[in-house]
Formats: structure tokens, sequence, C-alpha cells
């Protein structure tokens, strides 16, 4: 094609611009020649049309969840932090405070507040945190309020502990998007990826001072309870303001180096909803166990007084 091109204009050339056509035809003929060596010379140099590389690659992180980055932080979407909430792959981290956590929250997150951010003990707890159960080589999603601060004072921290940056996201939108998904967030904690430990009631009764909680309601629990036994209630497993009491309970009467036994009703809802708050307030959940049938067990129901 170049060759036909150039015979052309040097027939031109030779012959004059005599006429307004010549002339005419001599400048299309320039510029099809023109645009036909640009195109040569880029499909010569790449074999493919030179805009194709210049096209960036989109990323990906754990489960092909679809990566978008801005402002030096790398973004996945809500949707993937549900679906990998449901997995075991990957660590989705929630720094919200518990006022904002306690209300609704992604089944099996992870809860580590950044919030108030000036507070440096809370900093510092995080950096633990990460150093001792986040640096296995797994993706970290992180859900704060919206997206914004949090999520990025808690990127900073997780880089200070020590974690490949390649490896730490944050769900875009936060909170405020989640919340927007029908079910997204539940306040129910019955079903959590958590190994539950059962333990029979007549091996409780043989411990001294043991440290068991009975997460009965308050009217139950007088009509008949262990001695020595703390209540704190949960009959209203999935309530907040229930949930928030254990909470604050756990954090000033439960020593978390010594393990604690939970009774309830049948050793079921209301017991594993504690255990999963005490993983919130930081107890070790290899060290928490339910006593096996609750307050059904006769060696347990036996040994009750008033």
């Amino acid at each position: 094609m170049k060759k036909s091109l150039d015979t052309d204009l040097n027939k031109i050339l030779k012959g004059g611009f005599n006429k307004k056509t010549e002339k005419c035809n001599f400048i299309r003929l320039f510029l099809a020649a023109a645009a036909a060596s640009a195109l040569l010379a880029a499909c010569s140099s790449s074999g493919s049309p030179a805009n194709s590389s210049s096209q960036a690659a989109q990323g990906a992180a754990s489960g092909g969840a679809a990566v978008t980055e801005k402002d030096g932080y790398k973004y996945v979407s809500p949707q993937d932090a549900i679906d990998a909430a449901k997995k075991s792959d990957v660590h989705v981290i929630d720094v919200r405070d518990w006022k904002e956590y306690s209300k609704g929250r992604l089944q099996n997150s992870l809860w580590n507040p950044i919030f108030p951010l000036e507070d440096e003990s809370l900093t510092q707890s995080l950096k633990k945190y990460a150093q001792d159960n986040l640096n296995d080589g797994k993706d970290i999603y992180i859900i704060c309020n919206s997206g914004q601060r949090g999520a990025q004072k808690a990127t900073g921290v997780f880089k200070d502990a020590g974690i490949d940056e390649s490896k730490i996201f944050t769900v875009e939108g936060g909170a405020k998007a989640l919340s927007g998904i029908k079910d997204a967030f539940t306040t129910s904690r019955i079903d959590e990826g958590i190994d539950w430990k059962y333990t029979d009631g007549k091996d409780v009764l043989e411990l001294k001072d043991a440290q068991i909680v009975d997460v009965r309601d308050p009217q139950t629990y007088a009509d008949g309870h262990l001695e020595g036994s703390l209540n704190a209630s949960l009959k209203e497993f999935d309530d907040t303001a229930a949930q928030t009491a254990f909470y604050e309970f756990s954090k000033s009467k439960l020593d978390p180096q010594k393990p604690v036994y939970l009774l309830c009703y049948s050793g079921n809802k209301c017991a594993k909803t504690g255990i999963s708050i005490l993983k919130d307030a930081g107890f070790n959940t290899d060290n928490v166990f339910i006593i096996k049938d609750g307050a059904k067990d006769k060696d347990i129901s036996a040994a009750f007084v008033k």
C-alpha cells in the first residue's frame, strides 16, 4: 500500500501543479500516505493497535473480588465484603465503635475498633491484634463508617504492624453502603463460624471457683441458679441493648485469663450469643464453654439454690 502511494505522489510531482484538481489530488494522497505510515508504525512496533497497550488491567483480591484504586487505597465492593465474610479465606475487620457496630454487623466479621481516632490506646490495640491474628497472608477487608477516615487509619496501622500492603482493602462506602443492602447487617450471632465448645454439667460442678455466667432472665435466675454464678441476661439474644449490657458486664466483671462457663436455658442460642460477644471483648473462644443442655441438665438443675 505504501509503495503504491509513493508511485502516485511521484507522478503528480513530475507533472507539476497546472490544474486545481491535481493540487487537490496531491493533498488527498499526501494525507492518506501520512495516515498509512502512522498505522504501519504502530502495528510493526506492538503487533496490535497502539492504544491497546494503554488499557490498565483491573486488579483482583481473594475470591476474584474486583479492586479499584484511589488516592493510594484499594477498594472492594460491599457485596464482595458480604460474600467474603461467609468464607474463611479473608479477614473482614470492622473498626467502628461499639455503639454503631452493635446496631448491625456482617456475620462472621471481626471487631476491633479504631474510633475515636484520637485514642492512641485503640491504635496500639489494633496494631497488636493485627500482629497476633492477621499476618497470615490472607486479604483484609476493612469496614468503617463510610470507607474513609477510619479505614485509612486502620490501613496505616496494619502496615505498621508488618502486614503486606497488597493484602489490605477498604470496603467502599463502609457501613453506610452495607446497610443499604437487604439483610447484609444482622444482630444475630448464633450462626457465627465459631468452634463452639461444650462441657458436661457434672464436670463444671466439680470445679472450684469456676467463672460461671448464667445468661437466663433475672427472674428465672432468682428462682434457681448455681451458687456463685453471675447473672447477665441474654434472653433477648439478638437485642442490641441486651448485647451491649453483656459486653459491658464482660469487661467489668469477668477475667479473660480464666475459663468462662455459660449457662442458658438449653445450651444453645443465648450461650452462643454470649460467646460471640466475649470474642469481641477480647476473650479467647477456646477458653469459653457452653454447659451442655443448660438448665435442662439434671445435675445442674439439682444443684440450683435460690
